[in-house]
């Protein structure tokens, strides 16, 4: 069930601001009554107005044509899906642009459609049980619609373009945060109203200069999905190819991680080792997205014969790294280092250095004979001896040669 959302606190509170920030192209999301809409044309050069809703569009209407606002239509889509339509151009003009004669106007939809603001004050409270009212409620914890929102909005945002939102302290102020660093924005809050139950927030939002710079290599879908000690990992879609990019946490205190990570990256490519790195800039890089499972769920799924191939790959990586000079620092915990689909690659070498005893088959060592992986592997009958292990591991770290490491996989059975 739909029903049109009265302007309320959080309505007035959101028009301020948009009536501040109006110009250009205004796209207003779940417009209902048509209030940010009506405070948007007063700069902008043309309003849409969408909702899902048609008895809101025809109120929405029906109170531009009272006031008299004659740059502002309104179209029935959710959220972006009208413009998603091949035929959205042609219902375009014919729905809108017949009483629009300005000729920037017209241009408008011989590009790609983008905005200078967007603006969104979104249904944001957590489901009640038993009540359908989609105008009000956001999904059950209250944000899922601002999620799908923020998912697609940097798509039809200007490159320096803004958007506010409006929501409240029942959707969770830090869900909201976070939602907006998975995307790569970047945000402000410009307003707060305490009222009985609940507070209000405005926020305004911009793109990132990680985002912008990604757009501009054509890169989409771009979304946070993984969190390390130190890094951030973005997936996207480049070229119909899943691609992730790396760039470091705001609040790590490391230095020179990324631009390390990026010369060892080039380095240990040319020995195929690691992910493919396709591109890189100033605090970021991208390389190719690697698919499949991480060492000891590889383990668990795997029968005998594929795991000990996989691990003497992996100490044949490390081999070369030996030889190189170069050591990871991480192999004797790689729990999330290691991901295996049909060969095992090495992923995260922030802390790579060159050292004269590089460690990274000995670490290797200890790994598989401690307690949890050794426990596993025996259980697909491997059973490792842990002094024969350690001895030919000390062996090895005084004189690192292949055939060393021929005495280590020789007792891999």
């Amino acid at each position: 069930m739909f029903e049109v959302y009265e302007p309320r606190e959080d309505s007035f509170m959101l028009s301020g601001h948009v009536k501040k920030y109006s110009k250009g192209f205004v796209l207003d999301v779940g417009t209902g009554s048509g209030i940010q809409a009506i405070a948007a044309s007063e700069k902008a050069k043309l309003v849409i107005g969408v909702d899902i809703s048609r008895d809101a569009i025809k109120l929405a209407t029906e109170n531009a044509i009272k006031q008299n606002v004659k740059n502002i239509c309104f179209l029935e889509s959710s959220l972006f899906g009208f413009f998603k339509k091949i035929e959205a151009k042609k219902q375009f003009k014919n729905n809108c642009l017949k009483n629009l004669k300005n000729k920037k106007i017209q241009n408008f939809l011989e590009k790609k459609i983008l905005f200078d603001l967007i603006i969104f004050n979104p249904p944001y409270l957590p489901q009640d049980e038993g009540i359908d009212d989609k105008s009000i409620y956001g999904g059950k914890k209250g944000h899922e619609t601002l999620n799908k929102f923020l998912s697609q909005a940097g798509y039809y945002l200007k490159e320096n373009g803004k958007i506010l939102i409006v929501f409240s302290s029942l959707t969770k102020k830090e869900k909201v945060d976070e939602l907006l660093k998975d995307y790569c924005f970047e945000f402000k809050q410009v307003d707060e109203k305490k009222l009985f139950f609940e507070s209000l927030f405005v926020y305004l939002i911009k793109k990132s200069s990680l985002l912008k710079t990604l757009e501009k290599k054509g890169l989409k879908n771009i979304k946070k999905f993984a969190r390390g000690n130190r890094g951030l990992l973005y997936k996207a879609i480049l070229k119909k190819k899943k691609i992730v990019i790396k760039t470091k946490k705001p609040e790590s205190k490391a230095k020179g991680r990324i631009a390390n990570e990026i010369r060892w990256i080039k380095i240990l490519n040319r020995h195929k080792i690691g992910p493919k790195l396709l591109f890189s800039g100033r605090g970021y890089f991208a390389y190719e997205f690697v698919k499949g499972d991480f060492i000891l769920d590889f383990i668990e799924k795997n029968n005998k014969e594929n795991i000990i191939k996989t691990i003497k790959n992996v100490f044949n990586q490390l081999y070369i790294m030996d030889s190189l000079k170069v050591d990871k620092e991480e192999m004797h915990h790689p729990l999330k280092h290691i991901i295996i689909d049909k060969k095992p690659v090495l992923i995260d070498f922030e802390r790579c250095k060159i050292t004269e005893k590089p460690k990274n088959i000995t670490q290797f060592c200890q790994f598989i004979i401690s307690g949890g992986t050794k426990v596993l592997l025996n259980q697909k009958g491997i059973k490792l001896n842990k002094d024969k292990i350690i001895n030919l591991a000390k062996a090895y770290k005084k004189e690192q040669t292949k055939e060393n490491l021929s005495k280590i996989f020789s007792i891999l059975n």
